[in-house]
């Protein structure tokens, strides 16, 4: 007889805080003292005081077994259990299982009681919050020395790592088998053959005859038989390989537009005894579809068309506790709201996702990069060969998922990766080879805070040979990127730049480190295929402080309060802040943060060496406020952007300069994101005022010949009248609108820059020599200008402060850098004391302002938020307010969770002078840029007077 008895429900549980439950034999003797609890669960979600200092607890189930109705196989499967378990049945032991991700099966046949009570004991163990261990409550062998283990050196993968839950939270099932019964299916459908190849293992007696049924549901809902074969299995536990062809299916092929999904079910028959009805094994049902996915020289193709990647990474977890596996309704809720979002992939960032949820992404037509719950992990022994036991696991278990598009051994440059790469990349290989498997995702780190690290992260495509270096980065990028930073985005790491470039020139400071600026061309020539970018999301603050709960999430949660209170603060303080409330600056904060990613995202796409872009998170964690919706998956309001950022086939403009004089010419590249294929194409760009009316016009027509065609310079003339306006694109195809984006643009009226120019001393321009030097500090100028303060000797930097102090002339410093920095500390002649941090936004979010009563303001035209049309002067470095300032510009900085104030414009008394600490970009955009040129020279002219 064939039957499955599931084991869910009310089960007793005991926590085993003082370690005394397997020194006192708990498996065995059962002890007092218990609780119920809900299996499947975890217990986190479950007690509401549960203290996490309960790393361990021991469950306890009775169960009967009819004696007539006794099994010639029993096996007891268990789901999902966190972290590790140990089981016993009846005080003996069964066996051991660790991680959170893959099911475990267990043979009951030596300690089954039939007819009697039985009691099945499971010891799992979580992580503890003194020695941040996790205890396996035995060695596994006499001196082996390793009953603890840390996380960091096992796959406990990243929901884990950020809410370390335990429990069964699985299901549970007590399997009562009969002679024979099938205990796994693999299928591979082969989209170019018409076929599909199933794989059935069998647990079954030597010389076992049955027959074999598949059935087949495809996407309209019928059903029919693909086969029904007398099977005689020679062997013990054999398995067997059916090729079946499937015939005019090419109309359902999957893909995520349309995610059409067929049903296959394998049944074994066997003679029943005397005369009665057949005995019949548990069928097997599973979910599959025909498509291929598959990466050749980095572009990744779908059905044999390049699909750009537009995806979002995704953590499975939440503050309660735990997976979503106990709410399907609220998971599928989440997935949902990422496919109307407009993204086509999600990365199961640092761990795969469950089965349930994998369910819900083959419905919906969302492809998967699949991670392993490798991560940042250490490299040890025990660690890796645990790893090759989950990778076959996992593999094996999900597949036939036509959702998962590519597996993901880990990503950061964990050292276990680093260092075992190519051996994982085979191991998985060995189990699937229809997938792309990426050995180390985001193996180059770049930041605009002067960051950058690299490692040979691998990637294996399915019919490319050749294996890919460097396939993938991580770029945190400064927020209100400037023309020439996004031009610079538009050719990153393409061969043909660096080619055609005597020298390489990055046009930001703070972008990499000196390695990264050094040797960027060599760096270029190393990576040999496309690349998948992930962006760091800027922080995206909630309009109030949301709640989180569960009993390991207080840290966080009063964290969060913490940082509202500090925003509160900080809005009061009108010598700091110019804005109303919290509400105000969070919305202005969202906006320049959400426009900064748009123009990051355009510029990477319109790249021909990127195959496609993930966004870095799609929820918070903590104050970690980078995600597109809250830690409790409430929405933010950033549908627009999303729909913006993901939309398939649009215009992409890149190298563009949001301000300019009147009847200027405007330039700018364009790129046509194409994944509707379209051939023939019309452009209109037009100029529109503040009311809406449109001032100018001009139409192209192009020609979309791929998935990304460049469409090269395009140049429009500005109005004749300073202010506000918008330059809208509009993109049509077949006499139909397909896209509608803008891009704002202001029009400033020239100042004299000449006039000032004239008026100042610009000493770094004098020459190399301190007589050049003196030579031009000699000259009748009121104003000292340099942007290069530590290059100076004592000699000219005495004479600098003779002129200033004693002489009243202005010392005007610009864009200090550290060197610079450390040169005005060092100084005897100074004696205050400046500092600095990067205020790019790269790793949080930083907001520029002018003062409420800053002489600046109508140099900006009345714009006192420094956004995109301020983003050639917005600085990357801020400087501390120092005593007796006049300020004239600021900054606030959320990074980690913590407010930071800064300066980019003060002015301070120095004896008879005065001393300017400029941080603002105005020196190169001399004489190029009218918002440096206006804004320079009402400086010299309130300096002179």
């Amino acid at each position: 007889m064939n039957s499955i008895v599931s084991l869910n429900g009310d089960w007793e549980l005991l926590f085993d805080t003082e370690d005394t439950g397997i020194v006192n034999r708990w498996y065995a003797t059962y002890p007092s003292g218990t609780q119920k609890i809900q299996v499947p669960s975890v217990w986190e979600k479950y007690f509401s005081k549960v203290s996490i200092s309960q790393d361990a607890a021991f469950y306890f189930k009775h169960f009967t077994v009819d004696a007539k109705q006794i099994s010639k196989r029993i096996f007891l499967r268990f789901e999902r259990i966190s972290m590790h378990a140990t089981f016993w049945l009846n005080g003996k032991y069964l066996g051991s299982h660790f991680g959170a991700y893959t099911p475990c099966i267990l043979d009951l046949s030596k300690a089954i009681k039939p007819g009697e009570d039985n009691v099945l004991c499971v010891r799992v163990a979580n992580m503890g919050s003194a020695n941040s261990r996790i205890d396996l409550g035995r060695e596994s062998k006499e001196g082996a020395d390793d009953r603890f283990v840390r996380p960091t050196e096992m796959p406990v993968g990243l929901p884990w790592s950020e809410y370390p839950f335990g429990g069964i939270y699985g299901n549970v099932d007590l399997i009562l088998g009969g002679a024979a019964f099938i205990t796994g299916v693999q299928l591979e459908p082969d989209l170019d053959e018409e076929r599909i190849a199933v794989d059935v293992a069998f647990n079954n007696p030597r010389g076992f005859n049955a027959n074999l049924r598949i059935l087949m549901r495809n996407p309209q809902g019928e059903v029919g038989e693909l086969l029904k074969e007398n099977l005689k299995l020679e062997k013990e536990n054999t398995s067997s390989r059916f090729v079946l062809k499937i015939n005019n299916f090419k109309k359902c092929v999957w893909t995520p537009a349309s995610p059409k999904l067929f049903a296959i079910e394998i049944q074994l028959e066997a003679k029943g005894k005397g005369k009665g009805e057949p005995d019949y094994s548990f069928s097997v049902v599973k979910n599959f579809a025909f498509r291929k996915f598959d990466c050749i020289k980095g572009d990744f193709y779908l059905n044999d068309s390049i699909i750009k990647i537009q995806g979002v990474t995704y953590t499975q977890h939440f503050s309660e506790g735990g997976l979503w596996t106990a709410d399907t309704k609220k998971l599928r809720k989440d997935l949902e709201a990422i496919k109307k979002a407009g993204f086509n992939t999600i990365r199961s960032n640092g761990a795969p996702l469950t089965t349930a949820a994998l369910d819900i992404c083959d419905e919906l037509g969302l492809l998967v990069f699949q991670e392993f719950p490798i991560y940042t992990m250490r490299s040890t022994p025990r660690g890796l060969e645990e790893v090759y036991k989950l990778i076959e696991e996992i593999v094996m278990e999900q597949k036939h998922h036509p959702c998962i598009a590519a597996w993901i051994l880990g990503s950061e440059n964990g050292p276990l990766v680093l260092e075992n790469g190519n051996k994982l990349l085979n191991a998985v290989d060995d189990y699937d080879k229809c997938r792309p498997i990426i050995s180390n995702l985001n193996c180059v780190y770049l930041s605009n805070e002067e960051e950058f690290h690299k490692d040979t992260g691998k990637l294996m495509g399915v019919t490319d040979e050749k294996i890919r270096l460097y396939s993938s980065h991580r770029l945190h990028l400064r927020m209100s990127p400037n023309a020439a930073l996004t031009d610079f985005l538009a050719h990153y790491c393409d061969k043909a730049s660096v080619e055609d470039e005597e020298e390489i020139s990055i046009p930001d400071t703070t972008l990499g480190n000196s390695q990264f600026q050094d040797e960027y061309a060599e760096f270029v020539n190393d990576t040999n295929g496309k690349i998948l970018v992930t962006l760091k999301n800027h922080t995206l603050l909630p309009a109030s402080a949301p709640s989180i709960k569960g009993s390991r999430s207080a840290k966080n949660d009063k964290a969060v309060k913490t940082l509202y209170k500090q925003l509160e603060t900080f809005v009061a303080d009108k010598k700091l802040s110019i804005w109303r409330d919290v509400k105000s600056f969070t919305a202005d904060t969202n906006r320049l943060a959400l426009q900064s990613k748009l123009t990051q995202i355009n510029a990477i796409q319109s790249n021909p060496l990127v195959s496609g872009f993930m966004l870095d998170q799609w929820a918070d964690f903590g104050t970690d406020f980078c995600g597109l919706v809250d830690e409790n998956r409430n929405s933010k309001g950033f549908d627009a952007f999303m729909q913006a950022a993901t939309t398939p086939t649009r215009l992409l403009v890149t190298g563009y300069e949001p301000v300019c004089a009147p009847q200027s010419e405007i330039s700018f590249q364009l790129a046509l994101l194409n994944q509707a294929r379209l051939e023939d194409v019309e452009i209109e760009m037009a100029i529109v005022d503040a009311n809406g009316k449109k001032v100018s016009s001009q139409v192209q027509k192009a020609k979309g010949q791929t998935s990304l065609t460049p469409l090269g310079t395009f140049t429009i003339v500005a109005p004749k009248t300073a202010g506000d306006y918008k330059l809208m694109f509009t993109l049509s195809a077949l006499g139909e609108v397909v896209s509608v984006s803008s891009e704002n643009l202001l029009v400033l009226e020239d100042a004299d820059v000449q006039k000032a120019i004239s008026q100042v001393c610009f000493l770094d321009n004098s020459g190399e020599t301190s007589d050049d030097a003196k030579a031009a500090l000699a000259g009748p100028e009121k104003i000292i200008f340099t942007a290069s303060l530590s290059s100076w000797n004592d000699d000219v930097l005495n004479r600098i402060v003779e002129l200033t102090r004693d002489s009243g002339k202005t010392l005007f410093l610009s864009d200090l850098n550290p060197e610079d920095i450390e040169a005005f500390n060092s100084s005897h002649h100074f004696a205050q004391t400046i500092d600095s941090h990067f205020t790019t936004g790269a790793n949080g979010i930083s907001v520029h302002y002018l003062m409420n009563n800053s002489e600046l303001l109508p140099e900006f035209a009345n714009h006192q938020i420094l956004d995109d049309l301020a983003s050639s002067v917005i600085p990357n470095i801020s400087l501390t307010e120092l005593p007796e300032a006049k300020v004239l510009a600021r900054s606030v900085s959320i990074v980690n969770g913590e407010i930071k104030t800064g300066v980019d414009l003060q002015i301070i008394p120095f004896g008879k002078g005065r001393i300017v600490f400029n941080q603002l970009n105005l020196f190169e955009g001399l004489e190029t840029n009218p918002l440096a040129d206006r804004v320079f020279a009402k400086l010299v002219k309130m300096l002179i007077g």
